[in-house]
């Protein structure tokens, strides 16, 4: 099954990294790459990348086409910083993974979607 792992990164997960020494930020950003080396060892990896919060935008439909605002919006106090796309066994290796990552030690810094297959949506149409 695929999942989709989201890092989220919130007021929470600054403070988290901001009271951090520099010897603990260090090695909380080696998680990454050892989550990364140990999911192509597996072969769970499927994809995963980093992502530019500062230049992420909102798109809207709107009557004379898109409409592109900056994000996240004033009123969302988090913002998609990263992903793991993971194929994996279950579930709960999808959480198994998550819980490994630094933003896991907050509320709502990690979260995981298993990602629906064409029969998912025959099934629930």
């Amino acid at each position: 099954m695929k999942y989709l792992i989201l890092i989220h990164n919130s007021p929470a997960v600054i403070e988290l990294f901001g009271d951090m020494s520099e010897e603990e930020r260090s090695a909380a950003f080696q998680v990454y790459w050892d989550v990364e080396a140990d999911l192509q060892a597996s072969g769970e990896l499927v994809d995963s990348s980093a992502l530019d919060t500062d230049a992420q935008k909102s798109v809207m439909r709107g009557a004379d086409g898109a409409v592109i605002t900056d994000a996240p919006r004033p009123e969302v106090a988090e913002v998609v910083s990263g992903y793991y796309l993971v194929d994996v066994a279950d579930e709960a290796r999808a959480a198994e993974i998550a819980a490994r990552f630094p933003e896991a030690v907050v509320t709502g810094g990690m979260r995981i979607a298993r990602i629906w297959t064409e029969a998912d949506f025959a099934e629930n149409t």
